[in-house]
C-alpha cells in the first residue's frame, strides 16, 4: 500500500462510514478513496475493527478492489445527498429507499453463524457483496430510527457525519474537532486578554 491512511470509522455503520471517506484537511475536502490500493486499505481497516466479517467476502481483495472502487465512489456521492438532508432535518426519501433495495438485489444474503451471531453473507461477485453490505446497513439504519439521530459535525470546514441518539455530542469526534476547536478558541482568548 502507498501510504498508511487513516479513515475516520466513527459510526460503526458501514454505510455512514463509507460517507465518511470524503474527509476536509487544511479547508481542502479529499477523497480517501482514490484508487484500488485505498480501497483496499479501507476494507482492511473494516475487517480489523470488525464493521465487516472476513466471511461475508472474498478474500482476495486483490482481485476486485479496483472494480468495487467505481462503485463505492457512486454509492458514496449517493449516500452523502441524501444523509446530508436526513442530517439537515429532513425524512430518508422514499427513492432512496428503492434504490437500496433494488441495489441489494445485485447480491441477495444468506446467513451463518458465526461466533453464535447470525451473520448475512452476500452472494455473488466480491464487489457486489461489499456494495450489498453497505445498502443493507442503510436501509437498517432507516428501519431502525437510528438515521433520524444523524447530525452533522458542528465545524464548519468538517463534512463528517455522525449518529447522536442521546443528542448532547456536537463534534464528529473529539480527536478530529472538538479538540482542534477549543485549542482554536483557548489561543484566540489568550491572544485577546494581551
Amino acid at each position: 500500500m502507498k501510504e498508511n491512511i487513516k479513515f475516520p470509522l466513527i459510526s460503526g455503520n458501514i454505510s455512514l462510514d463509507l460517507v465518511n471517506t470524503e474527509v476536509v484537511r487544511h479547508g481542502v475536502r479529499h477523497d480517501l478513496l482514490t484508487d484500488k490500493e485505498h480501497v483496499k486499505a479501507w476494507i482492511h481497516t473494516l475487517l480489523s475493527e470488525n464493521i465487516v466479517l472476513t466471511q461475508q467476502f472474498d478474500r482476495k481483495i486483490d482481485d476486485w478492489s479496483e472494480q468495487a472502487l467505481d462503485l463505492l465512489r457512486e454509492m458514496r456521492a449517493y449516500l452523502r445527498e441524501h444523509f446530508e438532508k436526513v442530517a439537515d432535518g429532513k425524512e430518508a426519501p422514499s427513492e432512496m429507499v428503492a434504490l437500496l433495495e433494488e441495489r441489494m438485489k445485485q447480491a441477495p444474503f444468506t446467513y451463518q453463524l458465526i461466533d453464535n451471531k447470525l451473520v448475512p453473507v452476500p452472494l455473488g461477485d466480491p464487489a457486489q457483496s461489499l456494495m450489498s453490505l453497505i445498502v443493507m446497513n442503510g436501509l437498517q439504519l432507516i428501519a431502525s430510527g437510528d438515521l433520524d439521530h444523524l447530525h452533522r459535525c458542528s465545524n464548519p470546514e468538517c463534512v463528517l457525519l455522525f449518529i447522536d441518539k442521546r443528542g448532547r455530542r456536537k463534534w464528529c469526534s473529539m480527536q478530529i474537532c472538538g479538540n482542534r476547536v477549543k485549542v482554536t478558541r483557548h489561543h484566540k482568548r489568550k491572544k485577546e486578554e494581551k
